[in-house]
């Protein structure tokens, strides 16, 4: 804990709108306030680095289901284009209608990267051209969320995750079962909860009222139904509990 009067400075400097949950979890003792401040972003970057690799691994899984989905469709009906394994260039039904807004902001995300890169000679993709790749990285959390269908009354979505998105987790069953809810209604569930999870750590907002080990729970549930050998290789490099367990407490 810095002295008193490092805290003092630090709290000058500190809006006190930031400061004021924290001030009121610690009942008012300026020091414990500061001291739970500290924990909450220490872990929420714990969180960060696990809510990290799940992304990356569902982008990867729902992006290899689309890829195969997507020219099963036919033709685009005005065009008469076939559809290709390129999604993010002319998706299908539904994707389409979910992903129009999304797409176009990835696209002129990736489209910046590009000039980034190409501007600097020595980077190892200087002046190449944008790739499907490029575009999914370029797509938030909440996007995938988007896809899952979340109400039994989405049939577009529900026919998605039929023909292709369950594909993506094959291993959710028998949690689906034991929770007796659907498969695409859990892993909505999971990653819903974990994309407000996301939105708070990366808008810095207090954690002091998360339920941190349910949370991390629904990390490594969804991991692992895509991958146990990702959810253990997670869960065995996660720093969740760990910093968790160090949040401070009135004496």
């Amino acid at each position: 804990m810095p002295a008193p009067l490092a805290v003092t400075a630090l709290r000058r400097h500190l809006p006190a709108s930031r400061l004021a949950p924290f001030l009121a979890e610690a009942g008012g003792d300026p020091d414990l306030s500061l001291a739970l401040y500290q924990w909450n972003i220490q872990v929420g970057g714990a969180i960060q680095e696990v809510l990290g690799i799940v992304e990356v691994a569902v982008r990867h899984a729902i992006d290899e289901q689309l890829r195969v989905w997507n020219p099963t469709r036919g033709v685009e009906y005005h065009s008469k284009i076939r559809y290709t394994a390129d999604w993010t260039t002319m998706p299908a039904a539904p994707l389409a209608g979910v992903l129009a807004e999304p797409l176009t902001q990835a696209r002129r995300y990736a489209a910046k990267a590009a000039a980034k890169r190409n501007s600097n000679p020595h980077h190892l993709r200087c002046n190449q051209p944008i790739t499907h790749d490029d575009i999914v990285s370029q797509l938030s959390f909440g996007v995938w969320c988007k896809m899952l269908p979340s109400d039994p009354k989405k049939q577009g979505l529900q026919q998605l995750w039929k023909h292709a998105l369950g594909a993506a987790f094959p291993r959710v069953g028998p949690d689906a079962a034991s929770a007796n809810v659907t498969p695409e209604q859990l892993v909505y569930s999971r990653l819903d909860r974990l994309h407000n999870l996301r939105n708070r750590v990366a808008h810095m907002e207090p954690l002091l009222h998360s339920n941190i080990p349910a949370r991390l729970t629904d990390a490594m549930a969804v991991l692992g139904y895509i991958s146990p050998e990702t959810r253990d290789w997670c869960g065995g490099m996660s720093r969740v509990t760990e910093v968790n367990n160090t949040r401070p407490a009135r004496k």
